[in-house]
This record gives C-alpha cells, structure tokens and sequence, in this order.
C-alpha cells in the first residue's frame, strides 16, 4: 500500500474533520499504553485541540487515579488546564464544561462511585448511560474496572465489549473508551480477560486505555510482569529519578503518587489523539486514510 505526503493543509483538514460526527468504528483503533505517557511530545496545538474535549467518566475508586493525576497536572501546568464536574441527581441541562478546559464529568447520575451495574450490566445502568450520551454535550465516555478482571468469566467480558459496542452504534458522534483492569500480581485470569479486551478493541477498531499497561513499566522501560495495583516499583524507581515523581506525593487510591502521575500524562496524550493529532511519528499517512493505532508506529494493518 503506497505511502503519500500530507499536503500542507492536512493539519487544517485534519481539525476540521475532527469535528464532524463519523462513526466511531470508521475512526480505527487508538491504544494507550505505557508507551504513551511522554506528554512533552504532544504539540502545543494539539493539547489545546485537546482541552476543547468533553469526556463523561465512570469509575469506582481505583478509576480516580486518573482524576488524581490530572488534577496534579493541572495544577503545574497551564498546557493541562482541566474541569471536573461531578454528576448530581440527573443528567446535566447544560454543559459543565469551562472554554479552553478539558472537561471531565465524573459520575453516572444519580451517583459517583460507579459499578458495572450502573453503567453497562444491567438494562438500569445502560439506560443511565444513554441518558448521559444523549444530552450531546461529551464526546466520548469510559468506564474503569475496579478489581472485576481477576475474576471475571469470559462471558461476562464479553457482555461488557458487546454492551460498549452497542453504545458506540446508539451514540454514533461518540467513542466509547474500553479499559483493562488493574494488575493483580500477575493472576492468570487477569492477563487473559485483559488479552481478550486488547484483542477486541484492535478487531473492531476501538479506543483501549489500558490501565494495567500503564502500572507494569516504569519510565525508563522496564517491564514487572508481577507487580500489583500497589506499585512495588515505584518509589525505588522516583528514588533513582529525583524530580520526575509528584513531591510532596498526591493521593493516588490503592496506589503510589507516580502511578496516577503516569495515567493522567497518558490520559492527555489520549485526549490529544482523539482530538486529532495523529502521533509523533505521523509524517507518512495511507491513501486510504487509516492508520496504526499504536503511540509510536504505523501499520500497513487496517482495522
């Protein structure tokens, strides 16, 4: 498949066409991993692109590790300017969203802590979620696992990619954002439903944030194929790296203060991705427009 040059208004086109409601499964596949937690390289442009993003999340309290890391982000950086707001007892009527903030609307009304009966198991918590999607003002929606995936069966797996499936085709301006489950010490059945949703999301072309990735390598590239949700790793690593690690430590739930650090910095590379930017490596692009979802590469392999 040949290769061709971006004309020179390929960045424009490129904005432009991020604002148009395509169906997500026509967008390809995006996978955030470890491999994408150097935020440095993201284009000024495109953290501002990314700061124009509205983003419904769900979680429990393992998912606020990611809320903890923005926050911790926005607070020294200008580029990772960032809104919170916190779902009440019903849907909002207006956008909670602030210009020039990237947006993050915790919760599934009429709560916070949220479970997968309350988001995607049951026929009460995918209705609430529709209700979210449906008032338009979020592009995308995720929901993060708490410690399900070292016990999930296959089928409830599968139920939970269906059902997130099945919200991109109801909601179709809309990217509905799969997740692995936080590491467990190397549990079997951890790795395999975590597999079973990587598999899945590069099948079918989704948007994977996956969770436990992110906990399994340091920054300098050394893999813990054993580690846990507590980051046994952590603070020898912010040791041996002074001035890398949050100091004083944020909280960061279950974890360590460099795990919430990591997940927020790829969570903003994700939101610049999903606002458009096409990757630090993006000069050559395919004819027919698709291209590899992975932080620092491209594939010939068209999902």
């Amino acid at each position: 498949m040949p290769l061709v040059k971006p004309s020179p208004a390929a960045p424009l086109l490129g904005l432009l066409l991020a604002t148009l409601p395509v169906s997500a499964a026509a967008q390809g596949a995006l996978v955030i991993d470890h491999e994408c937690i150097d935020v440095e390289q993201v284009p000024v442009e495109w953290l501002e692109q990314a700061r124009a993003l509205a983003i419904h999340y769900a979680h429990t309290s393992h998912g606020s590790q990611i809320v903890s890391g923005l926050e911790h982000l926005a607070t020294t950086d200008p580029r990772f300017a960032l809104t919170v707001d916190y779902a009440g007892g019903s849907p909002p009527a207006s956008s909670p969203c602030a210009p020039d903030h990237l947006c993050i609307y915790d919760g599934n009304p009429p709560e916070t802590y949220i479970q997968p009966p309350d988001y995607w198991s049951t026929p009460d918590g995918i209705a609430r979620t529709d209700a979210v999607a449906a008032t338009g003002f979020f592009d995308h929606s995720m929901w993060s696992w708490c410690g399900e995936q070292s016990s999930n069966s296959t089928a409830t797996v599968q139920q939970y990619l269906d059902t997130m499936t099945a919200f991109e085709t109801t909601h179709p301006g809309m990217r509905f954002i799969l997740m692995t489950g936080h590491t467990d010490g190397g549990g079997a059945t951890l790795q395999q439903n975590n597999d079973h949703v990587r598999q899945y999301a590069s099948d079918h072309g989704m948007v994977l944030f996956d969770f436990a990735d992110i906990e399994s390598w340091d920054p300098s590239g050394v893999f813990y194929p054993t580690t846990d949700d507590t980051c046994p790793w952590c603070q020898p690593w912010c040791d041996a790296h002074p001035g890398f690690c949050p100091d004083p430590p944020i909280s960061c739930a279950h974890s360590h203060s460099l795990v919430c650090l990591l997940k927020g910095r790829a969570f903003w590379w994700m939101a610049a991705r999903l606002a458009g930017w096409p990757g630090p490596d993006a000069d050559p692009v395919f004819d027919d427009d698709f291209e590899s979802g992975a932080c620092g590469a491209w594939s010939l392999v068209v999902p």
